[in-house]
C-alpha cells in the first residue's frame, strides 16, 4: 500500500470513530452529562463552569434546601426520583462512572457556585486558615466551625479550593451555610485591621490557649501542620497562642488545633 493511500486509510478511520462518538453521544446525552460531571473533579473545569459536585443523600438534600442554584441531579432510586421532578433517573454503572467515591452514593448533584465576597467585618470571631491544603483537614474545619458558630472563614489564596469534592465531602453540609472567602494577603490585611480584629495565631510557643481571654472580636490564624503560620501572615499577629502538652508528638493536626480554639471561644462567650 502506498503512503497516501495508508494516510488517507488512516484518516477515513479516525473520521468514523469520531463519527460513531458523536452519533452514540447524540443518542446518550446522558452520555454527555457523565464525561462532564466527571471533569468537575478537577479544579480547573470546576473554575471554568463555575459548578461543583455532591454526593451523598445527606449533602445533595442540604443543597436543595440551600441558596445554592441547582444546576443537574442524579439518583439511581427510582422512588426517590418520583417525588424529585429535577432528578435524573441512572443506573448504578451510570453513577459508578460520574462518582469519585470509591462506593458510589445513590444521589449525586451539581450545583453553581456561590460567588459572594461580601465581607463586612461584623462577626465577633473569624477563622483564618494558612495554607490548609489537605481537603479532609479543610473540610473538618469548616463543619467544625459551623458547630461552635463561627459564620465566615478567610483562606488564604493556597489553601486547597472549598469546592474541591473532598472538602465537599467532609463538611457534611456545611459547605452550604459557611462563608468561606479567598483573599490575598494583602486583602486580607486590610480587611482585619479596618475592622479592629485582634489577630491571635496558633503556634508553638505563647500564651497557654486555656488562660488566653476570648471574649473580644477576635480573628483567629490556624496554619498547616507542616509549615506553621508562615512570616507574612505572622507579620499580622498581635498575640501567639498555645496548646500545651506534654506528649512527645511534634504538633497537633491542624482540624484539632483549630477545634481547641473554636471551642475555646464557644465557652468564653455563652
Amino acid at each position: 500500500m502506498c503512503g497516501s493511500c495508508y494516510t488517507l486509510s488512516c484518516s477515513a478511520i479516525l473520521c468514523r470513530n469520531r463519527f460513531i462518538r458523536d452519533l452514540i453521544l447524540k443518542n446518550h446525552p446522558l452520555k454527555k452529562d457523565i464525561k462532564w460531571v466527571r471533569s468537575l473533579q478537577q479544579k480547573k473545569f470546576r473554575s471554568e463552569s463555575g459548578c461543583f459536585v455532591v454526593e451523598g443523600h445527606k449533602g445533595v438534600e442540604e443543597g436543595m434546601r440551600s441558596s445554592f442554584a441547582l444546576h443537574s441531579l442524579y439518583t439511581t432510586d427510582a422512588e426517590w426520583a418520583a417525588s424529585h421532578k429535577e432528578a435524573i433517573p441512572v443506573n448504578s454503572r451510570e453513577m459508578e462512572q460520574m462518582s469519585s467515591l470509591a462506593t458510589p452514593s445513590a444521589y449525586l448533584a451539581v450545583f453553581h457556585q456561590s460567588h459572594s465576597i461580601d465581607f463586612k467585618g461584623t462577626d465577633s470571631a473569624l477563622l483564618i486558615l494558612d495554607g490548609i491544603a489537605d481537603p479532609g483537614n479543610m473540610g473538618t474545619i469548616i463543619r467544625t466551625a459551623e458547630w461552635f458558630g463561627f459564620e465566615t472563614i478567610l483562606c488564604t489564596p493556597d489553601c486547597v479550593e472549598v469546592y474541591n469534592p473532598k472538602v465537599v465531602q467532609a463538611t457534611m453540609g456545611s459547605v452550604f451555610r459557611m462563608r468561606v472567602l479567598s483573599l490575598s494577603e494583602e486583602e486580607m490585611q486590610r480587611a482585619l485591621k479596618q475592622n479592629d480584629y485582634y489577630i491571635i495565631a496558633a503556634d508553638l510557643k505563647g500564651t497557654n490557649v486555656y488562660r488566653f481571654d476570648f471574649n473580644q472580636k477576635l480573628a483567629i490564624i490556624i496554619g498547616s501542620e507542616s509549615h506553621g503560620v508562615r512570616p507574612a501572615m505572622r507579620s499580622l499577629v498581635d498575640e501567639f497562642v498555645t496548646i500545651p502538652g506534654s506528649g512527645r508528638a511534634e504538633s497537633l493536626n491542624a482540624s484539632v488545633a483549630a477545634t481547641v480554639f473554636m471551642s475555646q471561644w464557644r465557652c468564653s462567650n455563652d
